[in-house]
């Protein structure tokens, strides 16, 4: 296995951040000891990381990812409500919450899509000439 070019953290971190108004992106940095844990067999290759609606506590997404990959990009379920993600990791058959992340509302995209055409100075030159 490669090494890596810095130290692990000494804490595990997922880390929830709104893209754009249809995508999440998450991020996860396992400590030593964790990463160990998944490296020796002790959890499974594949990890899960739900999402769920801080407004009213529904289930809103389940994505998969190995553990190794340290980022995800999740697409938004609904613009406007508030999200928080949790990581799973499968042991013995059982799936146990290691991870939970901030909470992160996401964007409502601004007006109508007509509101936030853009138009260069060009195409305007030979719209109106």
């Amino acid at each position: 296995m490669a090494e890596l070019s810095r130290p692990l953290p000494a804490e595990d971190r997922l880390v929830l951040l709104p893209k754009n108004p249809g995508t999440f992106f998450l991020f996860w940095r396992f400590s030593s000891g964790r990463a160990e844990a998944f490296r020796s067999g002790a959890f499974a290759p594949e990890t899960e990381i739900r999402l769920v609606c801080v407004d009213d506590g529904a289930h809103a997404a389940s994505l998969k990812a190995d553990w190794q990959a340290g980022r995800l990009y999740a697409p938004v379920p609904a613009q406007g409500r508030t999200y928080q993600a949790a990581l799973y990791g499968l042991r013995a058959g059982v799936w146990e919450k290691l991870l939970e992340s901030n909470q992160a509302a996401a964007p409502v995209a601004a007006g109508m899509a007509e509101e936030r055409a853009y138009a260069s100075l060009e195409f305007h030159k030979k719209v109106l000439s």
